[in-house]
């Protein structure tokens, strides 16, 4: 920096270009404005990172918002994705912040200046609870100015938010039929330190009108915490009882909470003890945190994000570790060349047979415990597989650069990657398993339970002769090997 000038952000200035697609605003009066101007001693964080610092502004990013509030509540990421030592005033002071973000396979540092837009003095987007923190307010400045400004966080999938602040993979579950079993799937996975969003559907902007609920349509939220708690009715003969509970977070940090059974001040809260009720950290508080029974989560939520880590799984040489889920991952990049590797859905098995092709080997079976795992699942491999498509920043308003993509899995006796398969194969024998339905998301990914043995995985787009850069991403309890 010259002259010990303050950082100005060249390819993001402080202007309604960075804000809004088409670069103009005609409502408010915007005046950017940096945390020393705007706080007295302001700090990157005060006391750490939570969950509870995070206020969602006027942006739609909810689905952004509600996936670093799942990541805040594990430092070791915090630190990852935010360098420490970066003081917003007195010495070392520079204007110049930075990010980082898991961007198609490998961490990506973003640098920005720290002018933040107002409107009378107060911050117009996300922001700390504290106002002297500006975690919040700068992380969303760096991730607008990744996806190409402010505006492109209008909407977004929160499996995408998740993989970008951590390199995890996330799988995402829609909750149609009533399915018990989803529970025991949330609840290990909250055990294991993987990270959980929810979401519902509709449009947030209409949930100002008063819902009965409390809940927010069209929102996203955060899985705090998931639990079994015993209760003791007096009512019922003095017999224990037992409810599956999660706990809820809205960032927008306020008063908008669920009302019904199990919300903050519910009488069933009556029949449990004291210590449970700490263990839980029961508060009640207009803070957008609440807890609610399973049966009400699925009946007035429509979609759950796991987002699972492992060993290094964001390739930053430093292991990720938790508890013992997924041991084992490999990935690959790849392209869709238009006239060569571009050969699109099925639809045309001339044409599919030019798709790349990846070799799955599986050696050995899962580890299974007789007491607690399904019997099915005895000998078998359990795989998530993950396709990811290239992402490039948009700038134009409605603009999904998105291919609808999908991938495909065939069980072969071949052990020679360079052998492919061809068009009588694909006539005469049926696939192992799927990602779904051909869908313009930026990651499609599914889980399969395999037996060991060797399999084509064959990603592709519907629409052939396009071009396109993408990576496969393949985790595994076993070792396992991925070649093409």
């Amino acid at each position: 920096l010259e002259n010990n000038k303050l950082y100005c952000d060249p390819h993001f200035p402080a202007n309604d270009r960075v804000l809004f697609f088409n670069g103009y605003n005609n409502d408010m009066v915007i005046k950017w404005i940096r945390p020393q101007v705007y706080g007295t001693e302001p700090e990157m964080m005060i006391d750490g990172v939570t969950r509870d610092d995070i206020r969602q502004g006027i942006l739609g990013d909810c689905w952004f918002l509600s996936s670093c509030a799942a990541v805040s509540q594990q430092e070791r990421f915090m630190k990852k994705i935010l360098p420490k030592d970066q003081p917003l005033c007195g010495r070392g002071y520079h204007g110049v912040v930075c990010f980082r973000f898991w961007r198609f396979g490998e961490w990506v540092e973003v640098y920005i200046d720290d002018r933040l837009p107002t409107v009378d003095r107060k911050l117009i987007y996300a922001h700390c609870t504290e106002p002297n923190e500006f975690w919040v307010a700068l992380i969303e400045k760096a991730y607008a100015k990744l996806r190409g400004c402010y505006q492109a966080l209008e909407g977004g999938q929160t499996m995408d938010a998740l993989v970008d602040l951590t390199g995890g993979l996330a799988e995402r579950y829609m909750l149609e039929d009533y399915d018990p079993n989803m529970f025991r799937l949330i609840l290990r996975a909250h055990k294991t330190g993987a990270f959980i969003a929810c979401s519902r559907k509709g449009d947030w902007r209409e949930s100002f009108k008063n819902d009965a609920t409390g809940l927010v349509s069209g929102h996203a939220y955060t899985i705090t915490s998931v639990i079994k708690v015993s209760f003791y009715y007096i009512l019922i003969k003095h017999q224990m009882g037992e409810e599956k509970l999660l706990r809820i977070r809205n960032p927008w940090g306020d008063e908008r909470e669920w009302k019904g059974s199990w919300s903050d001040n519910d009488v069933n809260w009556k029949w449990v003890d004291k210590k449970t009720k700490g263990i839980m950290q029961l508060q009640s508080k207009d803070d957008g945190e609440f807890w609610m029974s399973f049966k009400d989560f699925y009946r007035h939520f429509q979609e759950v994000t796991i987002c699972l880590t492992g060993p290094d799984f964001d390739g930053d040489g430093v292991s990720d570790v938790v508890g013992n889920y997924f041991c084992h991952m490999e990935m690959i990049k790849g392209e869709w060349i238009k006239d060569i590797s571009a050969g699109g859905s099925r639809n045309n098995l001339d044409l599919f047979t030019t798709n790349p092709q990846y070799l799955l080997s599986l050696y050995q079976p899962d580890d299974f415990n007789l007491q607690t795992d399904d019997p099915e699942l005895e000998g078998m491999c359990s795989v998530v597989i993950a396709l990811m498509q290239e992402q490039k920043p948009t700038r134009e308003e409605g603009q999904n650069s998105h291919q609808q993509i999908a991938f495909v899995i065939y069980e072969v006796r071949i052990r020679n990657p360079k052998q492919r398969l061809n068009k009588r194969h694909f006539h005469s024998h049926h696939d192992s398993g799927r990602s779904g339905l051909y869908i313009n998301y930026r990651e499609v990914s599914g889980r399969f339970e395999l037996s060991p043995g060797h399999y084509i995985i064959i990603p592709s787009m519907f629409q052939p002769h396009k071009d396109g850069q993408f990576l496969i991403r393949v985790f595994g309890e076993k070792n396992f090997k991925l070649t093409g």
